[in-house]
């Protein structure tokens, strides 16, 4: 599977509109905290000192706040600083980056898109797999719910040495643009589209401005060997306009 635009900066989806700054780090298994080093991560690229944010959760369908949904907010230290680093209301009013967080083989994969780009409506979703799981071997198990049968189809026309890793990078895929549409998973996984009809090649029905990033194309370098990412950024609401418009 390939997918547009370049990755690594603002960039251009299939329909021409311009896409968001976004970003993804990778901490690996010999982190302490993965999530908080990248949160730190994430503040000091915007000019906050580490341990300005932290992560909420929460599920529209059931309440819960231990899963649903990542969002980014000021962490508790934050708001009881003081001096040139405290928290003021203009601050805290401001909009943060949309978040998403994956983990697979030891790994923390944390993307996000710019403030601005957040206010705008752009969502973000990443996932990571690792390509030689059990659940990717064959067409059984996960491939009897996972996948359509026009995307079974392609797949089988790989050869079998080829099949796991496409399996893989499918359903990653699928996970990715679930986490940026916000919904997750809420019927079939099979019934979530993300490729053209008739090829493998990435596309989100209904978002013409949706980009999609391999992860052997992220910057910083490729995920690690064994692991498949990717990245979908949509845009939650009216599609940005061409210029001129």
């Amino acid at each position: 599977m390939s997918a547009q635009p370049e990755p690594g900066a603002a960039g251009v989806g299939p329909a021409g509109g311009s896409a968001p700054d976004w970003h993804v780090v990778l901490t690996g298994p010999r982190a302490g905290d993965q999530r908080r080093e990248a949160l730190d991560f994430l503040a000091v690229s915007l000019g906050h000192r580490p341990g300005t944010f932290t992560v909420l959760h929460h599920c529209p369908r059931c309440g819960a706040r231990d899963h649903g949904a990542p969002e980014l907010a000021y962490s508790a230290l934050a708001r009881r600083r003081r001096g040139p680093d405290a928290l003021t209301g203009a601050v805290e009013a401001e909009t943060l980056p949309a978040v998403s967080f994956s983990r697979a083989g030891g790994w923390l994969a944390t993307a996000w898109v710019d403030p601005v780009a957040s206010g705008r409506g752009w969502r973000i979703g990443v996932d990571l797999e690792v390509s030689d799981a059990p659940a990717f071997a064959s067409a059984e198990g996960l491939g009897e719910v996972a996948y359509s049968p026009d995307e079974a189809a392609e797949v089988s026309r790989r050869t079998p040495a080829e099949q796991p890793a496409v399996r893989a990078a499918l359903w990653s895929l699928k996970e990715a643009v679930v986490k940026a549409s916000g919904t997750g998973f809420e019927g079939d996984p099979a019934e979530v589209r993300v490729t053209a009809p008739g090829t493998l090649t990435p596309q989100v029905p209904g978002h013409p401005e949706a980009v999609i990033v391999t992860g052997e194309h992220w910057p910083g370098g490729p995920v690690g060997e064994g692991l498949t990412g990717m990245l979908c950024l949509l845009r939650r609401g009216e599609p940005d306009r061409p210029a001129g418009r």
